[in-house]
């Protein structure tokens, strides 16, 4: 039943256990990457502002940027120096198929959000997630742009600039703002995407697209948003978010409303919990977009 899904939250909360051990060496994972960003952050602001080049991946849509590579240098360097035993999975260096070994592994989203870097709008991200055993255990999300640095960690909270954060307690969609994203083969899906969409627009207080998940879900962890919907994120996309948005008391599901399962599921829903069920039935034509499979 939709009822349930408040219950329902990626793998980790429901199995995954950390001694104490592993969860100092999360937090010395945290605290070590959070003494190297601010030099990461404002090289990328100055890069930014200059000029910078840029390339395109799988499609006009999908862009890598000399940032991102920059960025995901920096960040292997320094966890290959730092954690030399750790596994390493990066947007601009692994294959999506690419699954977690045991112990510690790192996932990383150099920028998040490589479109508006590249056109100059300050909405984009560092998405540095940890995971433990296959399951999400700790986040940093560091919004240079907008001065604003996420972290979470399995039972220690979530903060904002170190300030603790939780979801908002809103009633109903009407009464807050819903935030949604578009995946790069959007026009082969756009009937259904745009049945969701309307359903939004009919039913939100407010709709919001900002082209970066990572902060996407940092926001609906702030109360910021009420929720939040989207089809084909990666795991670098998500693998901070999640536990950002869990630890300040988000509801997380799939589309179906199950588990979500960030190396498997195709669709993400995140809310305060109170609406969860309420979004689910309004983004129902999702899965007509995601039963159109994957771009050949």
């Amino acid at each position: 039943m939709l009822a349930e899904v408040g219950l329902l939250v990626d793998k980790v909360a429901t199995h995954g256990v950390m001694n104490i051990d592993q969860t100092n060496g999360l937090t010395e994972r945290l605290n070590a990457t959070e003494s190297i960003l601010p030099d990461l952050e404002q090289f990328l602001l100055n890069l930014q502002a200059g000029d910078f080049g840029i390339e395109t991946k799988t499609n006009a849509f999908d862009l890598v940027t000399e940032g991102d590579l920059a960025s995901q240098a920096r960040l292997t360097e320094f966890i290959s120096e730092r954690f030399s035993g750790d596994q390493i999975i990066s947007e601009e260096a692994s294959a999506s198929t690419a699954t977690p070994q045991e112990g510690f592994c790192w996932v990383l989203d150099p920028i998040d959000g490589t479109t508006n870097f590249a056109n100059r709008i300050p909405i984009w991200a560092i998405s540095i997630g940890l995971l433990y055993d296959g399951q999400t255990v700790g986040g940093i999300v560091s919004g240079p742009g907008l001065g604003l640095r996420y972290r979470g960690a399995l039972g220690q909270g979530a903060s904002c600039n170190g300030k603790p954060i939780h979801v908002n307690k809103k009633p109903s969609l009407g009464s807050g703002v819903v935030v949604t994203g578009f995946p790069y083969d959007r026009a082969r899906r756009a009937e259904p995407l745009s049945q969701a969409l309307a359903n939004m627009l009919r039913e939100a207080g407010g709709v919001r697209r900002l082209g970066a998940a990572a902060l996407d879900f940092c926001f609906v962890a702030d109360g910021r948003f009420v929720g939040y919907y989207e089809m084909s994120l990666k795991p670098w996309d998500a693998a901070a978010g999640v536990v950002i948005a869990r630890e300040a008391g988000a509801t997380l599901s799939n589309m179906s409303g199950g588990t979500l399962d960030i190396f498997k599921d195709e669709g993400t829903v995140v809310t305060n919990g109170i609406i969860h069920d309420a979004l689910l039935a309004q983004v129902g034509p999702m899965l007509d977009a995601l039963a159109l499979g994957a771009s050949t």
